[in-house]
């Protein structure tokens, strides 16, 4: 076990087959690993390897994996225990950039909701004041040849956010779409719907991820 510090709060990990994983979950960490196999039919979709964007990044297993795929890494996590283990996690990975915040359509300040304690993939973005928000085009990318979230409803606002993006860029877009996004006033179709503005389609449907490319 490692007791992680940071500012007034301490952080417990424990190490579960060569990862470091919060030690309140009991499950999040077996389904992540499981899933992150279902890039082997994401990954041919893509037509460059060059920029990944990747949320939410939890303890690193995707960011760890895109690695050996993409150029650049650029991952976002906003849990505090999470983002420390994603830390440790990719140490010593030079093409991966972890963000400890969250990705929406403005520029914001924002808290965790956890709401099953136990699954440190299922916090939810509440009001609050323990991370910042920020969007995707922000950044001026030119480069996302893919564009990954899982970010528990909170998908649609950073679609918003990464429209000139995905407009300049033309990513493949894989979002985990459940109905999550119901707690903020959007249901799943709305999201759908603003991609196909975009001229997107909907090309697959891996369990409960979607996956959209250019039309």
């Amino acid at each position: 076990m490692a007791n992680l510090d940071r500012g007034t709060k301490t952080f417990s990990l424990i190490e579960k087959s060569g990862w470091w994983v919060p030690e309140a979950d009991t499950c999040c960490f077996q389904i992540v690993q499981r899933e992150v196999n279902d890039l082997q039919q994401i990954l041919p979709l893509c037509k460059d390897f060059r920029r990944v964007v990747q949320a939410g990044g939890n303890i690193g297993i995707w960011p760890k994996r895109l690695s050996n795929d993409f150029e650049t890494v650029s991952t976002f996590e906003p849990d505090a225990a999470n983002y420390l283990a994603l830390v440790e996690n990719t140490k010593g990975i030079d093409n991966i950039t972890a963000t400890n915040a969250a990705l929406g359509d403005c520029a914001a300040r924002a808290g965790i909701d956890h709401i099953d304690p136990q699954n440190i993939g299922a916090h939810q973005i509440q009001e609050g004041n323990e991370f910042d928000i920020l969007t995707v085009d922000s950044f001026g990318w030119e480069d996302v040849d893919l564009l990954q979230l899982d970010v528990e409803g909170f998908e649609h606002f950073a679609i918003l956010g990464a429209a000139e993006t995905i407009q300049r860029s033309g990513p493949v877009i894989c979002l985990e779409l459940k109905g999550l996004g119901k707690r903020y006033g959007v249901e799943d179709e709305e999201t759908v719907a603003f991609l196909a503005g975009l001229g997107y389609k909907v090309t697959n449907r891996i369990h409960r991820d979607v996956i959209f490319t250019r039309a």
